[in-house]
């Protein structure tokens, strides 16, 4: 861990969401192993609360919350609890989020309200109900949401999870203006993880299933890549940590990836040039391409 993280995480309190699996999970470790208080929450309470427990036997400060964050009563719930628990907050990090494979016209409505609702409203929601706390606190914080690579391009069969990136990249763009002009001190940065060890794909599957061949096989390369390429979630965090106390905007997971990623879409918007061949990208992942499609 970075000596920038050491000193400026090494008290106050942290909020993570979705912090009960994955890259959450890695972000809330990480944090309570410099020294700050983590509220872990997830709409997993059970997980939350083991994750939290395990925590506190390595002697780390953590709190196991359950919540989810599609229902703006059970965030503005959390908010006031944590503070009336523990007076500020100096770190929120908004990582909730779900994936969905398949065609854009086959997604099924129900699917994709629920993926939008948690991982665009749900960011919304931890705004409205933290931020005015945390304005009325005065004190430096920082506020770090998920966004992704998936943020910054577009991607095939998965079109609500890059939908929903765009617009969680969009609002931290927004609300680092918005705070700007009320003179907040509170930092902003923007999360564009690259591919970190998870479960995303594996429960999008499981929770959405799709009969579109050509996603579950996209898929099903992209979680075999996840676990034989993916970053460690606890590797992850660290070097995103250590970015985000050092001030940055830009928060990524793999500075190499990210970056190429960003500047291949600065390239397409300056030639204005369409999206990228999905054909390309099929082939390169070894799944099939659709009958009929040279």
């Amino acid at each position: 861990m970075g000596a920038v993280a050491q000193q400026r995480f090494s008290t106050g309190t942290a909020v993570v969401t979705g912090a009960a699996a994955g890259i959450g999970e890695g972000l809330a470790r990480r944090l309570a192993s410099l020294g700050m208080t983590v509220v872990v929450a997830d709409i997993d309470s059970d997980r939350a609360a083991a994750v939290a427990a395990d925590i506190s036997a390595g002697g780390g400060r953590a709190d196991g919350q359950g919540v989810d964050v599609s229902r703006a009563d059970e965030v503005e719930a959390l908010a006031e609890a944590v503070f009336d628990r523990h007076g500020s907050v100096e770190l929120l990090i908004n990582n909730a989020g779900i994936e969905s494979a398949g065609l854009l016209w086959e997604i099924d409505e129900a699917r994709w309200r629920r993926l939008m609702q948690i991982n665009v409203d749900g960011v919304f929601y931890c705004l409205r109900s933290f931020v005015p706390r945390m304005i009325e606190a005065g004190s430096p914080a920082c506020i770090a949401n998920m966004s992704s690579v998936g943020g910054l391009n577009a991607v095939a069969v998965q079109g609500p999870y890059i939908v929903s990136k765009h617009a969680v990249l969009a609002m931290t763009e927004c609300l680092h203006q918005d705070l700007s002009i009320v003179g907040a001190p509170i930092q902003v940065s923007a999360i564009i993880p690259h591919s970190v060890r998870s479960q995303i794909f594996l429960a999008a599957q499981r929770e959405a299933p799709t009969d579109n061949p050509t996603a579950n096989a996209v898929f099903d390369a992209m979680q075999r890549d996840n676990v034989t390429k993916g970053l460690d979630p606890l590797d992850a965090a660290g070097h995103m940590i250590e970015q985000i106390a050092e001030g940055e905007f830009w928060i990524h997971s793999d500075d190499e990836m990210c970056t190429a990623a960003a500047h291949r879409r600065g390239r397409q918007l300056l030639d204005l040039r369409p999206p990228s061949d999905p054909r390309d990208m099929l082939t390169r992942m070894g799944v099939p391409l659709p009958e009929g499609k040279p």
